[in-house]
C-alpha cells in the first residue's frame, strides 16, 4: 500500500456536530429516466418510485426542470408538497432469514448497489465507519447516533451471508463513536473492533484490506449508512426517504451534517440553513477533493449526494514548475502532470484529488487526468 497522507485541517473550516432537521421541503424533484407520462396537478404519494427513485413526500407535479446526477443533466419531475405525507403503500414485514429473501426485498426498495455486494462464500465482512473525503461527518455521525442498530444489522447480515470475520473499522479520532460501540459490543462477541489511522484514502476496499491484512477478494465492504439502509428496509421494512448530507466549507461561517427530504434542492437547504461569508463561491458535489463543481441551482439531494461542499473560489492558476510533486503523491503511479500537458484521460485515475490537493501551481490536474467534467445543461 502506498504511503496515506494526513489532510491539513483547514482553520477556516468550522465542523458543528449537530444535526440539523429538514423534513418539510416546499418542493422536491425526482429524476425521470424513462417515458414517463406526467401532467400538471397529477397527484404523487409518498413513497411511490419512479425510475428507482422515491418520492419522499406527497404532493402535486407543479412543473419539472433539468437537475444535475451523475455527472449529467436529466430531466425531473417537481412535485410541490401538502405536507400530508400520504402513502398507499404497505411493505411487507415478514421476517427474512436468506440471501434470496434479503436480495429480493432489496430489489423492492431499488437497493441495486447493496445487491451488488452480497456475495456468497466470503469468510470476511468489513464495516467502514470511514468518511472518504475530508469535512465529510455523515458515517462518523450515523455510528454515533445509530450504534444500537448498527450492530444488530452487522450481526444480521454476518448470518445471512455466513461469513467468519467480521471487522468494524473506526478511525482513531472518532472517540465518540468508539466509545458508543464499546459500551454494547459484548452482545455481539463476533464483531472486531480495529482502529484505524486518520489518513486520507484509508476506507478504499483496497487500501483497508491491505491494513487489515485480508484478502480483498474474500471480503465484503459496506459502510455504516449502507448497513443502516439495510436496517432501514430489511430488518423495518420501511422506505428511505431521508439521507445524512455534509454540508462544509471555507466559504460558510459554520459546517454541519443534515437530515433532509430525498429530492430536496440545495438551493432551499443553503437559505434555510447557510450563511455564506463570501460573495463568489464554488460547490463541489460530493465533496472537494473528489467531487465536480456544479452550480447550485442544478443539485438537488438524491440517494447519490453525501457531501455538499461550499468552498470560496479557487486561486488563479500558474504555470506548471515541473517539480514533480503530483507523480510522487499519486496513489496509482499516474504523472498528473504529462497527462495536463498532453489533455489526456487516464483510465486508471480514482478521482482522490491528490494531484490537486499537492500542486504549488493550484492546477486543476483532476478535471484532465479523470477527465471529471459533466455534460453542459441543455439551453
Amino acid at each position: 500500500m502506498k504511503t496515506l497522507i494526513k489532510i491539513n485541517e483547514n482553520p477556516n473550516i468550522n465542523m458543528v456536530g449537530k444535526i440539523y432537521e429538514f423534513i418539510d421541503p416546499t418542493k422536491i424533484y425526482i429524476p425521470i429516466l424513462t417515458n414517463t407520462s406526467f401532467h400538471k396537478n397529477d397527484y404523487v404519494y409518498k413513497n411511490n418510485y419512479y425510475s428507482d427513485y422515491i418520492s419522499s413526500i406527497s404532493g402535486y407535479v407543479s412543473g419539472s426542470k433539468k437537475i444535475f446526477l451523475n455527472k449529467k443533466f436529466v430531466n425531473a419531475l417537481e412535485i410541490t408538497n401538502d405536507f400530508k405525507e400520504n402513502s398507499h403503500i404497505k411493505r411487507r414485514k415478514k421476517k427474512i432469514t436468506n440471501r434470496e429473501e434479503l436480495i429480493d426485498n432489496l430489489k423492492r426498495f431499488c437497493l441495486f448497489d447493496l445487491i451488488n455486494k452480497l456475495d456468497e462464500n466470503k469468510n470476511n465482512l468489513i464495516i467502514s465507519c470511514v468518511d472518504e473525503e475530508e469535512y465529510s461527518i455523515n458515517e462518523f455521525m450515523r455510528l454515533s447516533n445509530n450504534y444500537d442498530e448498527i450492530l444488530m444489522t452487522i450481526d444480521f447480515l454476518s448470518k445471512i451471508l455466513k461469513t467468519k470475520n467480521i471487522t468494524l473499522a473506526i478511525k482513531n479520532t472518532n472517540a465518540k463513536s468508539i466509545k458508543n460501540v464499546k459500551s454494547i459490543i459484548g452482545s455481539f462477541p463476533n464483531i472486531k473492533i480495529v482502529l484505524l489511522p486518520d489518513n486520507y484514502l484509508i476506507g478504499l476496499k483496497t487500501n483497508l484490506c491491505e491494513f487489515l491484512n485480508l484478502k480483498e477478494d474474500d471480503s465484503i465492504l459496506f459502510t455504516t449508512n449502507e448497513i443502516y439502509d439495510l436496517y432501514t428496509t430489511s430488518i423495518k421494512f420501511k422506505d428511505i426517504t431521508e439521507k445524512y448530507v455534509t454540508i462544509s466549507g471555507d466559504a460558510l461561517t459554520k459546517s454541519f451534517l443534515i437530515n433532509v427530504k430525498l429530492g430536496t434542492s440545495l438551493k432551499e437547504i443553503i437559505k434555510k440553513y447557510c450563511k455564506i461569508k463570501e460573495k463568489e463561491y464554488n460547490v463541489y458535489v460530493n465533496g472537494y477533493m473528489q467531487g465536480v463543481n456544479v452550480n447550485k441551482e442544478d443539485v438537488i439531494i438524491t440517494k447519490e449526494i453525501n457531501t455538499i461542499v461550499i468552498n470560496k473560489n479557487r486561486e488563479d492558476a500558474t504555470e506548471c514548475i515541473n517539480c514533480g510533486a503530483c507523480y510522487k503523491i499519486c496513489p496509482v503511479n499516474i504523472n498528473p502532470k504529462r497527462c495536463y500537458f498532453n489533455k489526456v484521460i487516464n483510465p486508471k485515475c480514482i478521482g482522490c484529488g491528490l494531484c490537486n490537493y499537492i500542486c504549488p501551481a493550484n492546477i486543476d490536474l483532476k478535471k484532465v487526468v479523470k477527465g471529471d467534467m459533466y455534460e453542459e445543461k441543455e439551453n
